[in-house]
Parts: structure tokens; C-alpha cells; sequence
């Protein structure tokens, strides 16, 4: 009789678990993959927070440029950003913002601090040559469970595909997101970005630096 060895079985087990992940993605329409995230997106702007988005451009496989984005937010209309690019391991651009209300301060590296007005746009938008699938799926994380909104877009023409998927808990706050893009034949990423919540911060200072 052929002995099964600890090896065996933990290959075979790394074999099940994505198929016991997929089994438990269902797909949903657009209509309640937005509504979710609208919901959710209502109830994390209440919060105190704490969020940082670090982005990785890749070429051949390596890292060429990360970019690391801290934002600290003080509800109703208060918040501080911080933007770090880095390429080798060294730093080559940084800005920092606050916005109180409709009044935002910018500063560039080492220069002075700049009021200007908020004329920021968010613009989504998908290729007609795209096809877009939105699943939800359960997940759980040490003794925490939450529900993964999973968006994909696949783009012919390129043949490329982009992966997002916003974790949300019980509480019905986003907890992480994360997004990969990538070449859907190769499997080549060309880059990718986490972002991570943290409801246990202080309330941060958040004061205009100048009048």
C-alpha cells in the first residue's frame, strides 16, 4: 500500500481550496455590485480612518516604480494626503494636501504651501471593445468574515485584464481593496494596488497650514 505522506495531502489541498473559493463566487449584475459599494462607500466616509494605497508598476517581472498614497480623514470634511512616488528604492516626487471643507492646500516637495481650488474630477469609464463581470463572494480572514465584491474587465483589443475586488465586513465597512492589472493570455501583471483601512486611529489634526 502507497504511504500518503504530509506533502501529499498539502498539495492536494492547495489543489481543492480555489475551487472551493470559486464555488463560492456567484455572479451578480452591475445594478447590485454598484449598490453595494455605494452603501458600503456611505458608511466608511463616516468613519475615522486611515488609508493607505500602494501601487507597483512592473516591467519583466521587476517593480520600476511604487507609488504610496496616505490619506488620513476626519469626517464630515477634513483630510490629509500624502503622495510618494519612488523608483529604485529612492524617492523622486512627493506631495502633500489638505482639504478642509471646500479649501485645499497643496504642497510639493520642499516648496511652500499653495491654497487652490477643488477642481478635481472622477471620471469612470470602460472600452467599448470591453466585457465587464461583477461576482460576490465570502471570504474570511482569521475569525472575521466579509463580503468580496469582484469586478473583472477584460479588454480585447489589448488582451488585457483588470481584477478589482473591495473586501467588506460585518459592519459594512470597506476593510481593503485591490486591483490587478494584467495580460489575460500571458498572465504578465503590469501592475497592481492595495489598499488598506484602519478604523483605529487617533483623531487625526487636521488645521489649514495657511490663511
Amino acid at each position: 500500500m502507497k504511504t500518503i505522506t504530509p506533502t501529499f495531502i498539502v498539495f492536494i489541498a492547495l489543489l481543492i481550496l480555489p475551487l472551493a473559493l470559486f464555488a463560492q463566487a456567484k455572479s451578480i449584475t452591475s445594478e447590485n455590485y454598484y449598490a453595494a459599494l455605494k452603501e458600503a462607500y456611505s458608511k466608511t466616509e463616516k468613519q475615522i480612518r486611515k488609508r493607505v494605497r500602494v501601487e507597483k508598476f512592473y516591467r519583466y517581472g521587476n517593480v520600476t516604480v511604487t507609488i504610496t498614497n496616505t490619506t488620513e480623514y476626519l469626517p464630515p470634511d477634513k483630510s490629509r494626503w500624502i503622495h510618494i512616488e519612488e523608483k529604485e528604492g529612492k524617492v523622486f516626487k512627493r506631495f502633500e494636501e489638505i482639504t478642509i471643507g471646500n479649501s485645499i492646500y497643496r504642497k510639493e516637495d520642499n516648496d511652500d504651501w499653495v491654497k487652490r481650488k477643488d477642481d478635481r474630477r472622477t471620471v469612470m469609464g470602460v472600452r467599448e471593445d470591453s466585457t465587464i463581470e461583477f461576482f460576490s463572494e465570502e471570504a474570511k480572514i482569521g475569525k472575521e468574515n466579509f463580503q468580496v465584491m469582484v469586478r473583472k474587465i477584460i479588454n480585447h483589443n489589448e488582451n488585457s485584464l483588470d481584477e478589482d475586488k473591495i473586501w467588506i465586513n460585518k459592519k459594512g465597512l470597506i476593510t481593503k481593496e485591490t486591483s490587478t492589472t494584467s495580460n489575460n493570455e500571458l498572465k504578465i501583471i503590469a501592475s497592481t494596488v492595495d489598499t488598506a483601512y484602519d478604523y483605529k486611529i487617533k483623531p487625526p489634526k487636521i488645521e489649514a497650514p495657511i490663511k
